[in-house]
């Protein structure tokens, strides 16, 4: 992982900047159909599951880029970056509603606020398990 950290710290404000263009274009998709995987008993949607992963991704980026040469980010910068991205997660839900065949979803927003919770929660563990193992090796 820390190789993986080493390796996209350089490039992690482009990422960020394309992760988001993604998902701004794959929003503004007309009539995507909703996956769904039907089994005997229930009808699971995938939809959730992926807008959980795409904001977890969207998360790391953010942390990743905008975290100093130790991964280390301060309290100011954590709370900025965590407000700006629940803030989109909900202005694109709300985008979508002005997009033909898609719709504004409460459930969509939460599974786009779960990801960008759970991604940061474990970046910031991530990170200070880096952290305190480049510490050692000084």
């Amino acid at each position: 992982m820390l190789k993986l950290i080493i390796y996209l710290r350089p490039v992690a404000r482009y990422l960020l900047i394309a992760w988001v263009l993604t998902i701004i274009i794959l929003s503004s998709i007309p009539n995507i159909p909703t996956l769904k995987i039907h089994t005997a008993k229930a009808e699971i949607r995938l939809d959730y599951l992926m807008h959980f992963c795409e904001y977890g991704v969207l998360a790391f980026m953010a942390q990743l880029s905008f975290t100093g040469n130790e991964l280390r980010i301060n309290y100011k910068k954590f709370f900025l970056i965590t407000v700006s991205l629940i803030l989109f997660a909900i202005l694109d839900e709300y985008h979508q509603k002005l997009i033909p065949g898609r719709t504004f979803s409460i459930k969509d927003i939460a599974s786009n606020i779960t990801g960008i919770l759970v991604a940061i929660i474990l970046t910031l563990l991530i990170f200070r398990s880096i952290g305190v193992r480049l510490e050692k090796s000084k």
